[in-house]
Formats: structure tokens, sequence, C-alpha cells
């Protein structure tokens, strides 16, 4: 009797093994699918001023599977990620919520990194797909200026636009244009500047620019005299 029911046992764990084993080898296998496999973003850009290059990847897993954990792995530690306003850590992994999962990516220094993300899911199996995180450096802005002529009806004024409009960046944003004219330096949000003129002669204009990383460009100078 005992010897019976221990074969009974056996043979029903072994149809149970069995049985997860197909069930484990039949279950489709999530796989990692990104809207960019590589992705293009600006050194020091946290805040994302400009939008572009898109800091925003997303993730997705096909088929989704609930409860599914993800992680990456990056050894030099400049890349960062964070969900839902949060900063990942690396290794640690998040739940994977839906079928979509967005993370928005920023980077310390210009250079092209590697990042592995692995999915696991609720059978234990992992999925790994590789990401390219190209980061680019931050261009210095191009300054700009020109000067014209603009009024002098009144009697020892003369009145000129100081127009620095023309300078350009490729990524990210002017954030201000500092003038100087016959070294008196100051402070422009605005790329036009209406300035008078009390004497005749040579006079002397220059600018730059800071962009929203704090990075000048070269000064530009310009001369004009007045009769």
């Amino acid at each position: 009797m005992k010897l019976a029911l221990v074969l009974i046992a056996a043979v029903v764990m072994y149809g149970c093994s069995d049985k997860y084993k197909t069930i484990y080898s039949s279950a489709l296998i999530p796989v990692l699918a990104f809207n960019h496999d590589t992705l293009h973003i600006r050194e020091k850009d946290s805040l994302n001023i400009t939008g572009w290059p898109n800091p925003i990847l997303w993730v997705k897993s096909i088929p989704s599977l609930p409860v599914m954990h993800m992680m990456f792995s990056e050894p030099t530690g400049k890349v960062h990620f964070m969900y839902r306003q949060e900063p990942m850590r690396d290794s640690e992994p998040i739940i994977v919520a839906g079928d979509s999962t967005s993370l928005y990516c920023h980077c310390d220094m210009a250079g092209v990194y590697p990042v592995d993300f692995y999915l696991l899911d609720q059978l234990e199996r992992v999925s790994t797909k590789q990401l390219i995180v190209n980061c680019l450096a931050n261009d210095k802005a191009r300054a700009s200026l020109s000067v014209s002529f603009v009024d002098s009806s009144r009697t020892d004024n003369w009145a000129y636009r100081l127009d620095a409009s023309a300078t350009s960046k490729k990524y990210g944003r002017i954030y201000g244009y500092y003038f100087n004219v016959n070294g008196l330096p100051f402070y422009s949000f605005d790329a036009f500047v209406d300035y008078v003129f009390h004497a005749r002669g040579e006079q002397k204009i220059s600018v730059f620019v800071k962009d929203d990383l704090g990075l000048h460009s070269d000064t530009v100078t310009a001369k004009i005299v007045i009769p």
C-alpha cells in the first residue's frame, strides 16, 4: 500500500513537473523594443531645454505581460534615466506598467555610450536589448553683430540699432546678449538694442552671447564713425 502511494505521488509530481516544463517552453518570451535604437541627446541638458535632440525613450514589450521588471546597466555612470520623475539606478529593477514605458535620458559628457536593458518576465526569463546613447557636445554659439543708423533729429544725439539677431546655435538656446559700447558693458535679453551716442568720431561696439548651459560665444566687434 505504501509503495503504491509513493508511486502515485511520483507520477503526480512528474506529471506536474512535465506540465510546468511544457507551459514554460510554450509561453511567449517578451522581447524589448525601443522607439529609437540610438538616442541622440545633448550633454548636460538635464532640463531638456530644447526638446531636441529628443531625450525620451519609449520601451515596449512584445507581447505585453503583467508584472514585468526592467533594469539597465551602464558602466561609466555618465548616462542617467528618469522613470515617472524618479531616477532609475543602475541594475535596480522597476516594474513595467502596461505595454509601453517612457524613460527620460540625460548625460554628463559627450560621447557614445552602449546601455544594456534587461526585461524579466513572470517566469523569470530575461530578454536583453542594447541602446546606443549618442551624447552630443554642446556647440558654441556663433555671435553676429550689425549696426545700423536710426535717427539724428535731436542735437548731439545719434541713435543706432545694435543687432545680434543673426547669432546662430545648433543645439540649445541663447540666454543673453552681452554688449559693450566704447568700454561700457551692458546686458540685454533681446538681440536688438537701440543705443544713442552723444559724441562724434569712432565708436567701438562688441557683443558675445551666453547659452542655456552657460557657454560663452566668441566676441565679435564692429566700428562706426559718426562724422
